[in-house]
C-alpha cells in the first residue's frame, strides 16, 4: 500500500510529494498530463525545445521545483497520462480508481492529497457555443508549451488581468491582436495602489504584469476599460464581437476577429474532494467549491489532505506552499516526522505563504466579475451546452416550479447538469441565476452531486483492465 497518493502533478502535487518523500513517504503521483507542472508551467514535448521558454524570474521557483520534483529518488513515483475516476475510504485509508492507458486499475494508500488546480470559469452569453470563442487558459495552452498560434486575429475581454499575460504571448509569437478588454473601469485597477506593502512583496508577478501590458501598448494593441461583452457573432464560425462602451445607449462596437479569448477568473477542480465526502464552501469570489481545512492542510476526512487550488483559487505561489506544507502534515500524521522538527520546517513557511494569500486575496477582489455575469446571461444564451438548455428554458422552470428550491431538483426537472461534464461548466451561472431568481442565500441551494466517474469515460474502457 502507498503511503500517500498525490492527485496532481501541479506546484501543489509536486511540493508535497517532495516533503513527503524526504522524511520517509512512500509517494505515488498521478496526473493525467504526460508531464509534471500543471498548467502553469506547461511544459514543451520532449520532441523540440522551444527558446526562452517561461524565463522571466517569476518561473525560477516552479523551474526549481519542477526539476527536483523530475530527479527525485525512489520514494517517490510517478504514473503521467493517468486520471483518478473516483476514490472512497476503506478501514485501511483510501482506494482510487485510475484510468491508465493500459485501462481501469484499482490503487490503495493510507492517505490521499488531492492537488487536482482549476479551470476557466465558462460564461454564458450568446455565441458562447461558437467555434472560435475560447478560454484564455485554453489558448496559454496552445502557446505557452508548443508555440502554436491557434487563429489570426485574437480579441479578449474580461476581469482577470491574465489575458494581459496571454495576449502578450501570443503577440510575441506573431499573432496579430484586434485587442484587450476589461468590464471593470480603470478605476478598480488603480485602487491597489492603497496596497503599496503587499504589492513590493509580490515584485516578480506585478513586473510580469507591466511587462505585458508595455508590451501591448508598444505595439499599439488597444486597452481598454469599463467594457461589457454583447454577443459573439457570425455565420458558422467567429467572425466578430459586439462590445458595449461605457455609454450604452451608443451602438455596440464591433470587433472583427476570429478568435476571442474570454478571462473572468477561474473555478476550483474539487469534484474528488466532493466525492470523497469532504466539506466544502461555497465562495462566489474564490473559485465556487473551497474544500475546507485546518492550518496543516488536513480536509474533514480522516487521511485526506487538500492544497493549491482545492482551497480557492490563489495562484501558484499559494499552491506550491499549501503543497508543502501537506506534505509535511502527511509525514507528521504518519510518524515519520517529529512534531518538534515539523513546527521548525513550519514556521516560516506560514509566514511566507500568508503573504502570498494577501496578494491573492487582493487579485481576488480585483478580478471578481461579481453580477457582471447575469448581465450577461441574455434569454438566448446557452446555460447549459450539453444538453442545449437556454437562459430562458432555465428561467421558465423555476418561474413555473415553486417547488424547485434547490440546485438537484433543478436538474431533475430540466436535464440542467446533466450532460457529458455533469455541471462542471454550468453550475456556477445556474447557481448564480437560482439565487437571483429565489432570493436565497447561495449556502441553501445545495449543488450537483459529485458522482463517479467524475470524468466522462467509455463504457469499454470502464471494463478493461490491464493485461487485456
Amino acid at each position: 500500500m502507498i503511503d500517500l497518493a498525490i492527485i496532481g502533478s501541479g506546484p501543489a502535487g509536486m511540493a508535497a510529494a517532495l516533503a513527503a518523500s524526504h522524511h520517509g513517504l512512500q509517494v505515488l503521483v498521478i496526473d493525467d498530463r504526460p508531464d509534471p507542472g500543471g498548467q502553469i508551467f506547461r511544459q514543451p514535448p520532449n520532441s523540440y525545445s522551444v527558446a526562452d521558454w517561461l524565463t522571466h524570474r517569476v518561473y525560477r521557483p516552479l523551474h526549481h521545483l519542477c526539476d527536483q520534483f523530475t530527479q527525485a529518488g525512489q520514494r517517490l513515483e510517478r504514473r503521467s497520462r493517468t486520471t483518478v475516476l473516483g476514490l472512497a475510504p476503506t478501514d485501511a485509508g483510501w482506494e482510487l480508481s485510475l484510468m491508465t492507458p493500459d485501462g481501469l486499475e484499482v490503487c490503495s494508500a493510507s492517505r490521499v492529497l488531492i492537488a487536482s488546480g482549476c479551470f476557466d470559469m465558462p460564461v454564458t452569453f450568446d455565441g458562447a457555443q461558437m467555434p472560435g470563442v475560447m478560454a484564455t487558459g485554453g489558448l496559454q495552452a496552445f502557446i505557452k508549451s508548443q508555440q502554436i498560434v491557434p487563429g489570426e486575429r485574437f480579441y479578449f475581454i474580461g476581469t482577470h488581468p491574465l489575458q494581459l499575460l496571454v495576449a502578450d504571448q501570443l503577440r510575441k509569437a506573431g499573432a496579430d491582436i484586434a485587442g484587450v478588454a476589461f468590464e471593470q473601469p480603470l478605476s478598480q485597477f488603480l485602487a491597489v495602489t492603497r496596497h503599496a506593502l503587499t504589492l513590493s512583496r509580490q515584485l516578480p508577478n506585478v513586473s510580469l504584469l507591466f511587462q505585458s501590458l508595455f508590451g501591448l501598448m508598444k505595439s499599439g494593441v488597444s486597452i481598454r476599460f469599463g467594457r461589457e461583452l454583447i454577443a459573439a457573432a457570425g455565420t458558422e464560425r467567429l467572425e466578430h464581437v459586439l462590445v458595449a462602451t461605457p455609454d450604452r445607449d451608443k451602438t455596440p462596437q464591433a470587433i472583427d476577429c476570429d478568435r476571442l479569448g474570454l478571462c473572468y477568473g477561474f473555478l476550483t477542480n474539487n469534484d474528488l474532494v466532493r466525492l470523497a465526502g469532504a466539506d466544502c464552501t461555497w465562495s462566489w469570489k474564490r473559485g465556487g467549491w473551497i474544500a475546507t481545512h485546518d492550518e496543516d492542510m488536513r480536509s474533514s476526512q480522516p487521511g485526506l489532505y487538500v492544497a493549491g487550488e482545492a482551497t480557492g483559487v490563489d495562484g501558484a505561489n499559494v499552491a506550491r506552499l499549501e503543497g508543502q506544507l501537506a506534505g509535511l502534515g502527511a509525514a507528521l500524521d504518519a510518524g515519520t516526522l517529529a512534531q518538534e522538527a515539523y513546527c521548525r520546517l513550519t514556521g516560516q513557511l506560514r509566514k511566507e505563504l500568508e503573504n502570498h494569500r494577501r496578494f491573492a486575496r487582493l487579485l481576488a477582489d480585483i478580478a471578481y466579475p461579481g453580477n457582471r455575469l447575469s448581465r450577461l446571461m441574455s434569454e438566448t444564451a446557452y446555460l447549459c451546452k450539453c444538453e442545449e438548455l437556454t437562459v430562458d428554458t432555465v428561467r421558465k422552470a423555476l418561474d413555473t416550479h415553486g417547488d424547485i428550491q434547490d440546485l438537484s431538483a433543478l436538474k431533475l426537472m430540466t436535464r440542467c447538469g446533466m450532460g457529458h461534464c455533469q455541471g462542471r461548466y454550468c453550475h456556477y451561472q445556474a447557481r448564480w441565476l437560482m439565487a437571483e431568481e429565489r432570493d436565497r442565500d447561495e449556502s441553501t441551494l445545495g449543488g450537483f452531486t459529485a458522482r463517479f466517474p467524475i470524468k466522462p469515460v467509455r463504457l469499454g474502457d470502464l471494463t478493461k483492465t490491464p493485461g487485456d
